[in-house]
């Protein structure tokens, strides 16, 4: 007789996304389980959990970094059941992010009978707090230490970070109040060091933060950073930023004489003019743009292994060194190129 039955919601839809493919009626749970765990475990899968109470956004989160998608007032909100799993391509690596649902049903499953399951083969673990929900702080903290227990025995290398989120609902005067509050409550006696980020994603900080989960945990960027620097010296670009597809800001430049760092703000609307036109383009001079102001050209390259390369040049500088805008573009092509070898 079939044991499949007695399997979780969250175990069957493992199984359903091709993670397995059962071939033979199931006769023993722990077997599955096994190698339901064995996938999980894989070091070939880069794997991102983001925990935390129910409507702490999470979802808003994983939503915003892999699909640049910011939610309106009028959006429904539907709680996430069990798991959902989202992929997102960062200097040709897969990053697999698991966001986790938040009700008590489910954080007792998956910080109980299935920590195994969950917490192994983990390279990050975001815990998500709502900023304003002062009075699930105790419940929060419970689940947070837990969770880092978990992640501590199955996975004791992974980065943690804690997210104090939807912190634009807070009002200017009371941030700093309501920050000293949730950090001293929630980062008290923990088993691991956890970095703290105050995020909201009607602002950069969101992207900002991640970006940082993906540099640390991953380490994507770090052999791009010298390359991307020496050519904003070499070329005289006053702004530069990398980002992922959805956005995501992945390198801070710093003692850069004529580099301004952009924020995500002030390039959203000319990256949203060329996203999906040019995101998944794999022919190199259509999946380029330039665009003029009075005083600057910015160019936009997106790189096949899933970055995308944005610069800006006073035309000054241009005519003093009699660059011309094809010679330009061109060496922002071959650029570009450079970094998808090293990524």
């Amino acid at each position: 007789m079939s044991l499949y039955w007695k399997l979780s919601t969250l175990e069957k839809k493992i199984i359903s996304q091709k993670c397995l493919e059962p071939t033979h009626i199931f006769t023993d749970v722990k077997f599955v389980r096994s190698r339901i765990l064995s996938y999980l475990a894989k070091k070939d899968i880069n794997k991102i959990l983001i925990l935390g109470l129910q409507a702490s956004g999470k979802t808003t989160i994983v939503n915003a970094v892999t699909e640049g998608h910011i939610p309106t007032e009028e959006e429904e909100y539907l709680p996430t059941i069990d798991y959902e799993r989202k992929k997102i391509m960062i200097a040709g690596q897969e990053i697999v992010i698991f966001d986790m649902g938040g009700q008590i049903s489910f954080l007792d499953r998956f910080t109980d009978g299935l920590s195994d399951l969950i917490f192994t083969g983990v390279k990050a673990l975001i815990f998500v707090v709502d900023s304003v929900k002062v009075k699930e702080l105790e419940q929060a903290k419970y689940y947070l230490d837990v969770s880092l227990a978990k992640l501590n025995e199955y996975s004791p290398t992974a980065f943690a970070y804690l997210f104090q989120h939807k912190t634009d609902l807070i009002p200017e005067n009371l941030k700093e109040e309501v920050r000293k509050t949730i950090s001293d409550h929630l980062l008290v006696n923990l088993p691991l060091h956890v970095r703290y980020y105050e995020t909201s994603v009607f602002s950069s900080s969101i992207f900002n933060a991640m970006g940082d989960v993906f540099a640390q945990t991953y380490g994507v960027t770090e052999s791009l950073k010298p390359l991307v620097e020496t050519f904003i010296q070499h070329n005289d670009a006053e702004m530069a930023q990398l980002f992922t597809k959805a956005g995501v800001p992945l390198i801070q430049l710093e003692n850069i004489v004529k580099f301004e760092h952009v924020a995500l703000a002030d390039v959203r609307t000319v990256f949203d003019a060329v996203v999906q036109k040019l995101a998944n383009s794999a022919d190199q001079i259509s999946s380029s743009a330039f665009f003029e102001s009075n005083n600057r050209v910015f160019i936009v390259k997106f790189i096949e292994s899933g970055l995308v390369i944005f610069l800006g040049f006073h035309k000054d500088q241009l005519r003093e060194k009699h660059e011309q805008l094809p010679s330009l573009l061109s060496k922002v092509l071959m650029f570009s190129s450079q970094l998808e070898e090293l990524s």
